[in-house]
């Protein structure tokens, strides 16, 4: 048998004191979550326009600084918690 890894957002928003507060995050069910973790080359104008409309955008944008996280988080493409490309 061979177990099936879970690759939704939903698996990869942080844990938190309110895990139920990351229900709301516009990106929980996009299945590609290589779109958010975009190559020092790669556009981020997805991930980006998803963070735009999301009502969680600030609380990612904080999480990021605050955790040292890489990736596209509120709009904003960090590496290891610094802001790389807005």
């Amino acid at each position: 048998m061979t177990d099936v890894l879970d690759t939704t957002l939903s698996t990869l928003l942080p844990a938190s004191d309110d895990p139920a507060g990351w229900v709301d995050a516009a990106c929980r069910a996009d299945p590609e979550p290589d779109r958010w973790f975009p190559f020092p080359t790669e556009d981020f104008a997805y991930a980006r326009d998803v963070c735009h409309h999301c009502p969680l955008r600030t609380r990612c944008e904080l999480f990021a600084r605050a955790t040292g996280q890489s990736g596209v988080w509120g709009g904003k493409e960090f590496d290891r918690g610094r802001e790389k490309r807005a």
